[in-house]
């Protein structure tokens, strides 16, 4: 729609390292509860402290956690009370009715987009070309996460996750050059897979991180590999075999493509809403199919609904005869739980459960 935007949480977690860490340190100075995820009191704090340009309207999303409507009522009693709200109405079932129904709010958005800023109209072909473009990523990054079952695993801890999720999702869709970065990642994976080599050297140990990767994972990847060889050759946020290609015949089969990947193919979405099961049904997928050694549940302190589950991923866990280290952590905020004392954790717990002693 030739609409200029800013995901507030991308921009501000992008520049995060460039600035030592500065504004998350000063977001303390929010007299929060501790239990709002850190990354809504990072944007929190951003928009009060105008690190986000003031936009001329909002769309507020009212899923995937509960704090989300707090940041955006937040944002309405520090300065933008005077804009236009869009709040999108999430069903929480995983038929065909649900992806029509929020099919339908997306309709509701296009209106509201419209009606808010006059002369920026949909482009119904603009929108089947971007999708034709990211259904061919899609393909890619599938095909790369299919490459990270190979025993060594051809990829770094993260590596995957952290490239093609963010470039897919967060960059401007339907840009070629993701395409080609994708593609490379493809063609270097192949190229150590037909070599026999892995990532990690001595590949000793294969871990399922089941939350969205860290945002500190390059603090504590390195260590892994050397210390105990081992890698996280999956997460939630790499994790691939729930997405499909997008109908772009007509308008209403883009939209409903388009509505349940959100409701059903992203991370941390796709666990958080409806049943239990769809969480148990991925770690059992990814566990098998990517041969894990066991399974780590990072229990960020923003995602309730993931602790809530604790107990069911322990029962599945003992019935896949994998360990489960559960832990309590925050994904954005490397103070929460510091990394010496995660590397301790880590460690009692592969020592714990004869996993430090496994041969290659």
């Amino acid at each position: 729609m030739d609409i200029h935007f800013v995901n507030p949480v991308m921009d501000l977690l992008l520049h995060m390292y460039f600035t030592e860490l500065k504004d998350v340190y000063a977001m303390d100075s929010l007299e929060l509860p501790d239990d709002i995820c850190s990354l809504v009191k990072l944007t929190t704090y951003g928009q009060r402290n105008n690190l986000l340009p003031k936009p001329g309207a909002v769309i507020a999303m009212l899923e995937p956690c509960d704090a989300q409507p707090f940041m955006h009522e937040s944002f309405k009693m520090h300065g933008w009370d005077d804009i236009p709200y869009f709040y999108v109405d999430y069903p929480y079932g995983t038929e065909n009715e649900d992806w029509d129904y929020f099919a339908g709010e997306l309709r509701r958005m296009i209106a509201f987009l419209e009606e808010t800023f006059p002369g920026k109209k949909m482009d119904w072909d603009k929108l089947r070309s971007i999708i034709e473009e990211t259904n061919k990523q899609y393909a890619l990054w599938h095909e790369y996460s299919e490459l990270q079952r190979t025993i060594p695993c051809p990829g770094a801890s993260f590596s995957g996750s952290s490239l093609g999720w963010p470039i897919i999702q967060h960059h401007k869709s339907g840009d070629p050059k993701v395409t080609q970065i994708l593609a490379g990642l493809v063609a270097h994976s192949e190229e150590m897979v037909k070599a026999g080599k892995g990532a990690v050297p001595d590949e000793k140990i294969r871990i399922l991180w089941a939350d969205l990767d860290p945002q500190w994972n390059a603090l504590i990847a390195p260590w892994l590999a050397e210390e105990y060889g081992a890698v996280v050759v999956q997460s939630f946020q790499g994790y691939t075999t729930p997405y499909q290609p997008i109908d772009i015949s007509t308008e209403d089969s883009m939209l409903r493509g388009l509505a349940r990947r959100m409701l059903y193919e992203v991370p941390m979405i796709r666990q958080a809403r409806g049943s239990v099961d769809t969480m148990l049904e991925d770690i059992t997928d990814i566990v098998r199919n990517y041969s894990c050694d066991c399974v780590i549940l990072p229990g960020h302190m923003g995602h309730k609904d993931v602790s809530s589950m604790t107990h069911f991923v322990r029962d599945l866990c003992r019935d896949l005869g994998v360990p489960l280290l559960v832990l309590n952590v925050s994904l954005f905020d490397e103070r929460y739980l510091s990394i010496e004392q995660l590397k301790k954790k880590l460690a009692d717990f592969f020592e714990a459960t004869g996993l430090a002693a496994k041969e290659k």
